[in-house]
C-alpha cells in the first residue's frame, strides 16, 4: 500500500474486514499495532480519493463493525459474519478451521483470556473506528480543505454525522460501561486526529463544525455533571447471583431450623439493576435480605438451632462480600466511564462552566492507572 508504482485496485472491503477481525481477535501486541497501522494505511489510501470509501465501506458494514466491537465482556463474538477468503474457495469444512488460532478470543471466555487483553483488542478497535470517522469525505477533495469559508469542513463534517451521530449517540446513552468507554474512545481519538490535521489547515474548531461532536461534548459534559446511574448492564449477572445466594441464605431458615415457609419472606424474581420496578430484585432488596430479614429470622430462633445457625451466618458473611464486590464493581465502572468522558470532553476543546467535573473525572482516570501500574501502596502514597 505504500509502494506508488504498485497498484491499489485490491485496497477493498474484504481486506478492511480482514484488518478489523484482526483488531478484535489478536492477542499479540506487536501483530495487533502492525493491524492498526495497517489499517490506518488503507484507510488513509480510500480517503486520499473522493467517493472511494463510501464505494467500500457501506453503512450495513459499519454497524457491523461497531456491533461486533461493542460485544458485552465476556459474550461470545458473533463470528458468522466474519470474513473468510477460504468459505467460498473451499467450503465450510476447510473455513471452520480457519479461526482456531482465535478460538479463546472468540469465546471471549475470560478464564482463559484476560480482561486486560480483551480490553486492549477493544481500545484497538476504538481507535481504529475514529480514525476512519476522522477520515470520512464524500466527494469533498483534499485540495479544498483550506478554502476561506470552511464550506468545505462543513460539508465534510456534516456527511461525518449523517453516517456516524445516530451510531455514536445510541452508544453513548448505552447502559452498558464498555459501550460509554469505547464510545467516547472513538470520539476522544477523532478530536485528536482533527485537531492534529486543523493545527496546519485553516478550519473551525471541531464543535463548530460538526453537531454530533457538539452533541458529543453536551452529552459527556451532562453526564459528568449528574449523578452516576445506579448500576450498568454488566452488572445484572453479579445481581443475578447475589439473588441466588440470598434466596438460599432465607431457605435455610426452613431448611435447616425447621421455620414455617409462610414465615420466611420472598423476594422479586425479575433482577432490578435500577430498583425501580415494583416487586423487583435490587441492590437494595439484597441489603434487605442479609439485614432486616435476616436478623428477623434469627430472633425468631432464639437461642436454639446453634449449630444450623452458624453454617447460616457463614452463608450470610458470603452474601455480604458479594454485595460488597457489588459495590466495588460499580465504583470501578463509574471512574471508567468518568474519565473516558472526561478525556472525550477535553479532546473536544470545549469550555464548561464548572471545570471540576472535567477535572475529576481526568484525575479519576490518572489514579487508575497509577494504581493500575504500581499497586495498592502506591496508592496510599499517592495520597499522601
Amino acid at each position: 500500500m505504500n509502494v506508488p508504482s504498485l497498484p491499489k485496485d485490491w485496497v477493498t472491503t474484504p481486506i478492511l474486514r480482514l484488518l478489523f477481525q484482526n483488531l478484535i481477535v489478536e492477542e499479540r501486541t506487536d501483530i495487533r499495532d502492525a493491524t492498526v497501522a495497517a489499517w490506518n494505511t488503507a484507510i488513509g489510501l480510500l480517503h486520499s480519493r473522493p467517493g472511494w470509501m463510501e464505494s467500500v465501506i457501506a453503512s450495513p458494514q459499519l454497524l457491523e463493525w461497531f456491533e461486533t466491537m461493542m460485544t458485552p465482556m465476556g459474550s461470545p463474538l458473533d463470528a458468522s459474519g466474519f470474513y473468510d477468503p477460504l468459505f467460498s474457495e473451499n467450503g465450510p469444512q476447510v473455513a471452520a478451521e480457519r479461526h482456531n488460532v482465535d478460538r479463546n478470543m472468540l469465546a471471549q471466555d475470560l478464564t482463559l483470556v484476560s480482561p486486560d487483553t480483551v480490553w486492549k483488542a477493544r481500545i484497538a478497535a476504538a481507535t481504529a473506528m475514529a480514525y476512519l470517522v476522522a477520515s470520512w469525505n464524500s466527494s469533498v477533495r483534499s485540495g479544498m480543505y483550506l478554502s476561506g469559508d470552511n464550506t468545505s469542513w462543513r460539508s465534510q463534517a456534516h456527511n461525518v454525522d449523517a453516517v456516524f451521530q445516530s451510531i455514536l449517540l445510541h452508544y453513548v446513552d448505552s447502559s452498558s460501561m464498555l459501550q460509554k468507554v469505547l464510545a467516547a474512545i472513538v470520539i476522544e481519538e477523532w478530536a485528536k486526529r482533527y485537531g492534529t490535521e486543523s493545527s496546519t489547515s485553516k478550519c473551525p474548531p471541531l464543535i463548530e463544525a460538526s453537531t454530533l461532536a457538539r452533541e458529543m461534548s453536551n452529552r459527556t459534559l451532562a453526564w459528568l455533571q449528574s449523578d452516576p446511574p445506579a448500576a450498568y448492564h454488566e452488572m445484572a449477572f453479579i445481581l443475578a447471583r447475589i439473588h441466588g445466594e440470598c434466596t438460599n441464605l432465607l431457605h435455610s431458615f426452613a431448611f435447616d431450623c425447621k421455620i414455617p415457609w409462610s414465615e420466611i419472606p420472598t423476594l422479586g424474581t425479575e433482577i432490578d439493576l435500577t430498583g425501580s420496578k415494583q416487586g423487583g430484585f435490587s441492590l437494595a432488596s439484597a441489603e434487605a435480605a442479609v439485614e432486616r430479614d435476616y436478623s428477623k429470622l434469627k430472633d425468631r430462633l432464639g437461642k436454639a438451632k446453634k449449630r444450623e445457625l452458624a453454617v447460616i451466618s457463614e452463608k450470610r458473611k458470603t452474601v455480604l462480600s458479594s454485595i460488597e464486590r457489588y459495590k466495588e464493581v460499580k465504583t470501578q465502572h463509574d471512574i471508567r466511564v468518568c474519565a473516558a468522558f472526561a478525556a472525550a470532553y477535553v479532546a473536544l476543546k470545549n469550555t464548561p462552566d464548572k471545570v471540576s467535573p472535567i477535572v475529576k473525572g481526568v484525575m479519576n482516570g490518572i489514579k487508575v492507572c497509577f494504581v493500575s501500574a504500581y499497586g495498592a501502596i502506591f496508592e496510599s502514597f499517592f495520597f499522601l
